[in-house]
């Protein structure tokens, strides 16, 4: 069974980009992941836009990131960062192909 990857594009209200960040480092939520199959994830802001954040998710299987995802307590998450955000978010699912480190 192939990981899962999630790649995703936030508008972010102005002057929103910290707190996002720092809602998405919370140690606790992190440790929580772990333990349901999530492996990693990477945020960036856009260049040319500095209130543009993209990532990646990955996670051991899809169907734990689908459980996750469907949790009340995701669903608690998302809607702190939801409170942050200009618009709905972009996700775009894939099976991962690769997964390259130094």
């Amino acid at each position: 069974m192939a990981k899962h990857a999630t790649f995703w594009r936030m508008k972010v209200k102005p002057g929103q980009v910290g707190a996002l960040t720092a809602l998405m480092s919370d140690p606790a939520m992190e440790a929580e992941m772990k333990g349901k199959g999530w492996e990693m994830d990477i945020t960036g802001v856009s260049k040319n836009d500095p209130n543009e954040v993209w990532g990646a998710v990955v996670w051991d299987t899809s169907d734990r990131y689908y459980a996750n995802a469907e949790s009340p307590e995701q669903n608690a998450s998302y809607e702190k960062m939801r409170a942050l955000l200009a618009e709905d978010p972009e996700w775009f699912d894939c099976d991962l192909l690769a997964e390259n480190r130094a």
